[in-house]
């Protein structure tokens, strides 16, 4: 674990937004939703699109033969940029992210019950405030669905794909 999140860290802190990123989320999202991405911090915009485009990669050339996924390619990359919207409510710097992740260690997970703080509550609860904000816009119940669950045990094969790429980004 430690390695992933170091190196999470290190990805966090030095992988920065480019035009030819926001030129291809723009070529994915409506006018709102975008406004909505730019929202959220550059660290979480480039997160989101690195997932975007692995997502991309897996089904263009042909890493999966799950046709669900393939079938579903424009709603797993939409739902990739969308995913974390939620974040927008209250923002969580890496060092803000860093510093809860060392705490729920600490705490052996009961760091989420500390209900006073808005960023832990943030933090593990932005996949329904995700799903909350994009409901309202969007009406594609599967990628609503992967949005809410994209940190939920599920059965869904795609929302598996989606969150290994996720947990790899």
């Amino acid at each position: 674990m430690i390695p992933k999140r170091v190196k999470q860290f290190y990805t966090n802190v030095t992988d920065f937004m480019s035009v030819e990123d926001y030129e291809y989320v723009k070529s994915i999202l409506n006018n709102v939703e975008f406004d909505l991405f730019n929202r959220l911090l550059k660290s979480e915009q480039k997160h989101s699109v690195r997932i975007a485009r692995e997502i991309e990669y897996i089904i263009n050339y042909g890493l999966t033969d799950n046709e669900d996924i393939i079938l579903n390619k424009n709603i797993l990359v939409k739902a990739a940029l969308l995913h974390d919207i939620g974040k927008i409510r209250k923002k969580l710097n890496v060092i803000d992210k860093s510093i809860i992740v060392i705490l729920n260690k600490l705490t052996k997970g009961n760091l989420k019950k500390f209900k006073k703080s808005e960023k832990v509550q943030c933090y593990y609860n932005h996949s329904e405030y995700s799903y909350d904000i994009l409901k309202e816009l969007i009406k594609d119940e599967l990628l609503l669905d992967i949005v809410k669950n994209h940190h939920s045990n599920t059965e869904s094969e795609i929302i598996k794909f989606y969150q290994e790429i996720d947990d790899r980004n």
